[in-house]
């Protein structure tokens, strides 16, 4: 059978997607590769193929030898220096090359390990005294009860200003560290080395910074920024923390009867052998620093005492850290200046407290912190538990008995207790005077609680009360009533009833002037008596006279009635009743008796032959009991 062939016309296409067929020059190329490919799997021949590096064995074996051998020499001079070490502790230089200056012991020859005297020499040498050193605590790992010392070192200098220290002052002017050393070659456990460890250059407080503690109310209050000596060293009070050891380098300075404490707190880090002065205090109140557990947490707080009267004030420090190796530690006061986070209710506790209302400052702070939640911030509970160490005392102040109702006013309106003030300043026109008095030289630091309580309630009808009387006692009833007129959201009633206080006001002080020129006129009957009892007596001035001199006689006068200045006033004398504050009250009476100007009182007396004679006696003391009034004059036997 014939086959045909298709010319190339008719012949198929092959398909789009066929491979191209290799060139013949590509397909030698592969031939040869298979061909090597073969070639490689063949067995290997039993002969030997020499090394192509045989020197990187050598290489390895070299290195590993000599790295044995630094190994070697390391250990061998670390035991050689420790050797060193132990023998002469003070060989130390090479090693401090390479290790930063604050952590180096300072090096010197060997005699610069030194015992106490002669440490105490070399001082003298150098012009300076030394005194008395402060043992530091004993580790409980070591085994001996030798401590470190803490040195002082002192110059006499003469000081300008007034100080508790006498010129020429012997003042601190270093403090130095000394460690034990055990020296293997010296006997020394019957004498003690020690080396220098550490030591830190001091200043007293400029006495500028002293007096800025107190009231600034003082108008002699000028002093110069020279620094003040530093005259006594010694541990703190209390319980310190327990990170490093904390010391009080302190002097006083005198300022009219006051001693006003200041100086600085320095801490001692033993891990690193490293002295610092971290703070400069003054304390108005005359109290050292102590450290307390205010805020809740691991370490107590350095409390300073800025108190002035009845007025609390403590700025309270607390630890925190910084990047300083040698004393990572520092001292920071906790501040209500600073908002931690944006809260009205929060803010405006802030406010009343650094105002000085302190209990209502806390109780704002309490409702921000119950509607922040887990929002309330660690900086706020710091402000908080501060505003709470404050309100503490002034609880107790305005709920403790007072001798006066102005001081009993007083304490409450620093509590913020201002219808608990208004009902003792309601409650006697003696009790009025002097609350007015008091307004009006006390009356400053109130008004700024006025206004923080108002800008935190304009409504409060007490607190407008409060500062109307207060402008009153200073500036007159026009200008308190104009005060009160430009107080928002007042109302006719309450401009009524604090109008009517104002007139009370007015009253009080009008009497208490007329009552120091108002001379008795007094009716009643005279009784001589040989003894009496002081304690049934008040007197309007606790100066304990109720004593006779040899010519002086007792009369007891029983009174019928006297004028007091208006009108004439008759048993019972129901309104000369003794209640809350007898000293003040007792003062009050006996001005409406007339003896605030003359204390002097004629007394008729029966002679031996039956006459009567007028004697001149000095009333000394009151009696009252059951609504009748008595009196105790000291008479003159030959008047």
């Amino acid at each position: 059978m014939e086959h045909k062939i298709n010319s190339s016309k008719n012949r198929a296409k092959p398909p789009e997607n066929r491979k191209v067929t290799p060139s013949p020059t590509r397909r030698r190329r592969q031939n040869r590769r298979a061909k090597k490919l073969q070639e490689s799997q063949l067995p290997i021949p039993g002969s030997p193929t020499p090394a192509r590096y045989p020197w990187k064995r050598l290489v390895a074996n070299l290195t590993a030898l000599s790295v044995l051998c630094g190994c070697a020499a390391l250990m061998g001079g670390g035991a050689w220096l420790s050797y060193q070490l132990i023998v002469d502790p003070n060989g130390n230089r090479l090693i401090s090359q390479f290790v930063p200056g604050w952590s180096r012991l300072p090096t010197g020859s060997r005699d610069t390990i030194q015992t106490l005297d002669q440490i105490k020499a070399s001082i003298r040498k150098l012009g300076f005294i030394t005194g008395e050193p402060l043992p530091l605590p004993v580790e409980k790992s070591a085994d001996n009860s030798i401590s470190d010392l803490l040195l002082p070192v002192m110059v006499e200098r003469t000081v300008n200003a007034s100080t508790v220290c006498k010129n020429p002052c012997r003042q601190i002017v270093e403090l130095r560290v000394y460690k034990r050393v055990q020296l293997p070659d010296r006997d020394s456990d019957t004498v003690q080395y020690f080396q220098l460890a550490s030591s830190v250059n001091i200043e007293g407080p400029a006495e500028s910074f002293v007096i800025a503690s107190l009231d600034d109310s003082g108008s002699n209050n000028q002093a110069s920024n020279q620094s003040l000596p530093l005259t006594e060293l010694r541990r703190f009070d209390g319980k310190p923390p327990e990170l490093g050891i904390w010391f009080n380098v302190s002097g006083k300075l005198v300022r009219g009867d006051k001693k006003i404490p200041y100086g600085q707190v320095v801490r001692y880090n033993p891990s690193q052998n490293h002295l610092i002065s971290l703070l400069d205090w003054a304390s108005a109140a005359g109290q050292a620093p102590n450290w307390q557990q205010i805020v809740k947490g691991q370490n107590p707080q350095l409390a300073i005492d800025q108190t002035i009267g009845l007025e609390p004030q403590f700025t309270i420090y607390q630890i925190g850290s910084r990047k300083f190796i040698p004393n990572p530690v520092q001292l920071t006061a906790i501040s209500l200046e600073e908002f931690a986070f944006n809260d009205q209710t929060y803010k405006n506790g802030l406010r009343l407290a650094k105002s000085g209302l302190w209990s209502p400052g806390l109780n704002v702070m309490r409702s921000a912190k119950a509607k922040a939640g887990q929002n309330w911030p660690a900086v706020a509970q710091a402000q908080l538990e501060t505003i709470e160490f404050h309100a503490k005392i002034t609880r107790a102040q305005a709920i403790a008995s007072w001798a006066s109702p102005s001081q009993q006013v007083l304490a409450e309106l620093i509590d913020g207790r201002w219808s608990q003030a208004l009902q003792v300043f309601e409650a006697d026109p003696s009790n009025t005077h002097e609350i007015a008095t008091t307004l009006k030289n006390e009356g400053g630091r109130i008004m700024n609680r006025v206004d923080a309580a108002l800008r935190v309630n304009a409504a409060d009808a007490d607190v407008k009360a409060w500062g109307t009387l207060i402008v009153a006692s200073q500036d007159g009833t026009r200008e308190a009533m104009n005060w009160l007129d430009q107080q928002p959201d007042t109302d006719s009633e309450t401009r009524t009833r604090i109008r009517n206080l104002v007139n009370k006001l007015e009253e009080a002080i009008s009497v208490a002037e007329s009552l120091e020129y108002h001379k008795s006129q007094i009716m009643g009957s005279a009784t001589l008596i040989s003894s009496i009892n002081p304690a049934e007596w008040l007197e309007p001035e606790a100066k304990n006279e109720l004593k006779l001199t040899g010519e002086q006689v007792w009369y007891q006068v029983q009174v019928a009635s006297f004028y007091d200045g208006t009108r004439w006033v008759n048993p019972p004398f129901a309104d000369v009743e003794v209640r809350s504050f007898p000293a003040t009250q007792i003062k009050w009476l006996w001005g409406r008796l007339g003896l605030q100007a003359d204390p002097k009182i004629k007394i008729e007396v029966a002679m031996a032959n039956g006459q009567q004679r007028v004697a001149v006696g000095t009333v000394k003391a009151v009696q009252i009991q059951d609504g009748n009034l008595r009196l105790l004059a000291a008479v003159d036997k030959r008047s």
